[in-house]
Formats: structure tokens, sequence, C-alpha cells
């Protein structure tokens, strides 16, 4: 029986990069869910009243940086807010 320890080798890492993958996937899970947890709860009509004003008065790509920094949102959840409110 002859064994292709190449195949066998690259088979060993493949799964090891899956197991990893599966892993740190769990971790960005529960820390966006502890991120989740730790914003403070503030009302869609008084966001969505604060994101208008900021994009009247700073523009769209300043007032996408204020919600990622200030609000704690992602980068797609501001981006389609601000293109909502446009």
């Amino acid at each position: 029986m002859n064994i292709d320890w190449g195949l066998v080798s690259s088979l060993f890492f493949n799964v090891s990069f899956i197991i990893i993958i599966f892993v740190q996937s769990n971790k960005i899970r529960v820390l966006r869910e502890e991120i989740n947890k730790s914003l403070p709860n503030e009302n869609n009509d008084e966001l969505i009243a604060i994101a208008s004003e900021k994009l009247k008065s700073l523009g769209d790509i300043k007032t996408v940086k204020y919600l990622r920094e200030e609000k704690g949102m992602s980068m797609v959840d501001a981006k389609q807010l601000v293109d909502t409110l446009k």
C-alpha cells in the first residue's frame, strides 16, 4: 500500500484550517453579542433623527463615521441608514 504523504498532509492542514475558522467565527459571534448588550438601547426614531441632522450638517461620509464611532454601528448598517435617509 503506497501512501501519498503530500495528500495526507494537505488533508490534515485543510481540516485544521476548517476547525480554526469555525472556532474564530464562534468567537466573533460571541463578541458581537457582548457588544450589542453593552451598547445603550437607543430608540430608532431618535437614532434616525440624529442621523438625519448629522447628514444635513456634515454630509454622507462624516455621518457614517459618526454613526460608527459614536453609536457603535457597523459600516454596512451605518451606510444603509445614511442611504435610506438621502
